[in-house]
């Protein structure tokens, strides 16, 4: 009988053959580590035989639906969030926030016969979403902000400030292309509130805020047609502060200046405002028949809430080994969002009554959890292995799941996502080995 592999040594020289032969006894254990099992969930109750009837199921039946967001807390954020996107799929979004201001130092007197040169709130650009230039004004606090208080991030703040502003950014409006943002403020405003504090306010910040209880800065006109200019900056930098440029007219000084500073002392908080009266409907209640896409929004416009419908008919089947659970999520292409806008990164979590709690397979490894947006597969990945795990076994009976964006509460990007009534449908994929 003549086999391949004596055809093939007739043709090689002596030489060759051990060359052959060396090259073959060093790329075979490399060989045996590419195609050795991988460790998985219940590896170590499959046999060596058991190893070669892998299987991989995707008849799941997936539902998802697209919810808004109730009560959200902005509490503490390192960056501000200032400007506008406005789009025919999500409509249009508003960012503002509230920060209380504080002394740069104690005891501080600006002595007698004041001359306010020029007075400035400055803002640190750290990242911005489009370049549509932005009319701002910022306004006094007409209320206290407090220490012990959860403030909603979505909640109206129209009786929060005074109507008539203190500082206006409109005859030249801002679009990031000045890395520091600066804002005049009006000088009869600082001289009648700052200029003529007692001591005891002077002496402590406690007391400071109760006399000025901080600024609202927002943007002050809508776009009137589709675009985006929404700005982050970074509210921890040196440079984002307010500061009074002064002098005393009874003595020959150069000018001086004192500061009020943003930090972490100061209690503040973002505001989102969202309008989807303008665009098609995209909520969907999970009592109603799934759509064939859902839609996420950031800055909290909106989220999606995934069930698992069929899952728990994989008890009939247990015990298996479960080598992998993949949940892949399409990308819906569309023409009125562009490129720049789009999520990078997702996020799943379970919920349980009002309460968020991460899965087991991002406390265990949160780049193996996966979420980020694959490019050349028009997806976005999961990897909730253990999830699965504790549903079939009992240790997890909820099998709904919410997905955000994975910065949603300071970034504005946004995607549409096909379901699980789509043709190209969201899929659970399960290698498994039947025990």
């Amino acid at each position: 009988m003549i086999n391949s592999f004596s055809l093939f040594t007739k043709h090689v020289k002596p030489i060759r053959l051990l060359k052959f032969i060396v090259l073959s006894l060093f790329v075979s254990p490399l060989l045996w580590q590419c195609i050795s099992p991988p460790d998985f969930l219940g590896g170590d109750l499959v046999t060596a035989g058991d190893l070669y009837n892998v299987r991989i199921d995707t008849n799941f039946r997936l539902s998802a639906y697209t919810l808004p967001y109730d009560t959200v807390s902005t509490m503490a954020f390192k960056e501000a969030a200032l400007g506008e996107t406005f789009d025919m799929v999500f409509g249009r979004t508003r960012a503002s926030f509230l920060t209380q201001l504080n002394l740069g130092k104690l005891q501080h007197s600006y002595g007698d016969s004041v001359q306010i040169d020029s007075v400035f709130l400055y803002l640190k650009l750290k990242e911005q979403l489009g370049n549509q230039p932005i009319k701002i004004g910022i306004y006094e606090l007409s209320d206290s902000l407090a220490h012990d208080s959860t403030y909603n991030a979505l909640a109206p703040v129209d009786n929060f400030y005074h109507p008539v502003p203190i500082g206006s950014r409109s005859v030249n409006p801002y679009n990031g292309d000045e890395s520091i943002l600066k804002i005049a403020i009006s000088k009869s405003w600082v001289d009648s509130t700052l200029i003529n504090v007692d001591s005891v306010t002077m002496s402590d910040n406690k007391y400071f805020t109760k006399h000025l209880y901080g600024i609202y800065v927002k943007t002050e006109e809508e776009f009137s047609s589709p675009a985006k200019g929404m700005y982050y900056f970074d509210y921890y930098a040196e440079q984002s502060k307010l500061v009074v440029y002064y002098r005393n007219k009874d003595q020959d000084t150069a000018s001086m200046s004192f500061t009020y500073l943003m930090n972490n002392a100061c209690v503040r908080y973002n505001h989102y405002q969202h309008d989807f009266s303008m665009v098609s409907n995209i909520f969907n209640d999970t009592i109603n028949p799934q759509e064939s896409n859902f839609y996420l929004k950031g800055l909290n416009g909106s989220r999606g809430i995934i069930m698992l419908e069929d899952i728990r008919n994989w008890l009939d089947s247990m015990p298996v080994a479960i080598h992998k659970a993949e949940l892949r999520i399409e990308r819906e292409d569309n023409p009125s969002l562009p490129p720049d806008s789009l999520v990078e990164r997702l996020f799943m979590y379970r919920m349980v009554g009002n309460k968020y709690y991460t899965l087991t397979d991002f406390n265990t490894n949160s780049e193996v959890f996966g979420g980020k947006y694959i490019k050349s597969k028009n997806y976005y990945s999961f990897n909730i292995t253990f999830y699965i795990q504790e549903i079939l076994t009992g240790g997890n009976p909820d099998k709904v799941l919410y997905i955000e964006p994975y910065y949603t509460h300071t970034r504005a990007n946004s995607v549409v996502l096909r379901s699980g009534s789509h043709e190209r449908r969201m899929k659970l994929i399960l290698t498994y080995t039947k025990l």
